[in-house]
């Protein structure tokens, strides 16, 4: 919260399983003085309140940030822009750019996210107090400073700058009263790279199966590459850039397969959120796209078919790319009663008429009810690729080097050497290809919002959309009114709200 009145000390002690998807206690425990029974004893004390660390980023119903349910971090974030619809008004508000400071659905972050900024920095704390190897209790240091630094930078995505505390003995002192005001841009960001930095350097490359979904150095330096993006520090994203290219990543030889259950844990993936088909901890994407009548292998997978991909955005990718494959336009199907297959089109299919289906995550065979076992890619290789040609080009403009790592990307779908002359013929022509072929390769995955508030056009292309209620100033939400009523003043709401 914006006003911090503390009056116990919150020590975030997680004892239970330390597998990443097993059910993990987020309560915190409430300790009127710090005594050191209160303290980790050992490694796997740590080890298990770190796992707990990962708990908000399940993707199940109880996961608010990459669950594929309407309300979450990610799911508003490809709401908003031209990439996805609602075939229901479950969260109008979002996609018609209608919310206010008291809509609890685009504010409910901001506090959440100050929450787990909070327990991270205790828990920092706690590790370096804990009698263990001095190697491994830096590593896990390194995991809770890397998701601090993620939560930050999710917080400054959304709302731009807040007040947070990364001092534990003002959390821990109960007496005072505070009032956290929002810090400056240069100090949040400061803070942001200062978190991401210090992990990524400590952070492996790589973790044994079974820890699978924990933060690596490629994980940490993805997030730092979204900071320098969205900040246009061109030269900082392109050196992020090459570390990450020396970890031993590489695209798959399919796009589907990057996503799909069979080929879990692949290369290509960076960091990703580990799913399973039982238990409440699975992936729900599919499940919130598939509509009547499509079909598929699997008859027990459930079809709410909340949100598709509008037409507008559909055409902007090209005949023979098979991401066309992911987000399909068509389909033959067999209607009911009926002994011969039908093509279903926008034209003829009443679920196609609003807008493409995107069947990002391919069907889990076992799947037997909302949730499949398909690990939600976060962030992965050809992503790094396209920032990294952004980068260069917007420092040295169309480079041989630049277009190569698109031409990577296009590649791989079945367009090779098919960049046309007009898009590499300065700078500007290849930043606007860039942000389309990032909307192509990158759909649905979360990007798409920043993209286009760099770019200038989150706006415009909410105008195009027909959503003209969109504002300059709502390229980010309002921080919660009740934080800004609390304050008396001390707290400034974002302008325009």
């Amino acid at each position: 919260m914006k006003r911090l009145i503390l009056k116990n000390a919150i020590s975030l002690l997680a004892v239970c399983s330390l597998g990443l998807t097993s059910c993990l206690d987020l309560d915190p425990v409430v300790n009127d003085k710090i005594i050191p029974e209160n303290y980790f004893q050992n490694e796997d004390d740590a080890r298990a309140a770190v796992t707990a660390v990962y708990r908000p980023f399940i993707a199940g119903w109880s996961g608010s940030i990459f669950s594929a349910h309407v309300a979450s971090y990610l799911m508003e974030s490809n709401l908003v822009t031209d990439e996805m619809g609602l075939t229901r008004n479950d969260l109008e508000v979002v996609e018609r750019f209608l919310w206010s400071s008291t809509e609890s659905n685009v504010t409910k972050h901001y506090t959440n996210f100050i929450k787990h900024v909070s327990r991270a920095t205790l828990l920092m704390d706690d590790l370096q107090r804990t009698p263990m190897n001095e190697t491994r209790k830096q590593e896990l240091t390194a995991e809770v400073q890397c998701a601090r630094g993620l939560y930050m930078f999710m917080l400054y995505d959304f709302y731009g700058t807040a007040g947070v505390v990364t001092d534990p003995e003002v959390l821990r002192n109960p007496e005072n009263e505070i009032f956290l005001e929002r810090l400056s841009k240069e100090e949040f960001v400061k803070l942001i790279e200062s978190d991401l930095k210090s992990a990524a350097s400590v952070l492996p490359s790589t973790y044994a199966a079974n820890d699978w979904g924990r933060f690596t150095k490629g994980a940490a330096y993805a997030i730092l590459v979204k900071l320098y993006m969205q900040e246009k520090r061109w030269q900082d994203a392109e050196a992020a850039c090459r570390e990450i290219m020396k970890l031993g990543y590489d695209l798959q030889s399919s796009y589907s397969s990057v996503f799909s259950v069979e080929n879990a844990k692949n290369n290509e993936i960076i960091w990703a959120i580990p799913c399973l088909a039982e238990g409440g901890e699975g992936n729900m994407w599919l499940t919130h796209i598939v509509p009547p009548g499509y079909p598929l292998a699997n008859n027990k997978i459930q079809r709410w078919y909340v949100h598709n991909t509008p037409w507008s955005f559909y055409d902007k990718c090209e005949k023979g790319d098979d991401r066309l494959n992911s987000l399909v336009g068509e389909f033959k199907y067999l209607p009911e009663g009926a002994t011969d297959s039908v093509l279903a089109t926008r034209d003829n299919f009443e679920h196609l008429k609003k807008g493409a289906l995107p069947i990002k995550y391919p069907e889990d065979p076992k799947q037997t009810t909302e949730y499949s076992g398909n690990d939600v890619v976060v962030h992965r290789y050809a992503d790094v690729l396209l920032e990294l040609a952004e980068a260069i080009n917007e420092q040295n403009g169309p480079t041989g080097e630049a277009i190569s790592y698109v031409e990577q990307i296009r590649a791989r779908v079945g367009l090779p050497n098919s960049i046309p002359a007009a898009a590499t013929a300065n700078k500007e022509a290849f930043r606007d290809f860039i942000l389309d072929e990032r909307g192509r390769e990158l759909f649905c995955e979360g990007h798409r919002r920043r993209d286009l508030i760099r770019h200038d056009k989150l706006i415009t292309t909410a105008h195009e959309e027909g959503y003209t209620t969109a504002q300059p100033h709502m390229v980010l939400f309002p921080i919660p009114q009740n934080i800004i009523d609390e304050s008396q003043g001390k707290i400034k709401q974002n302008p325009g709200y």
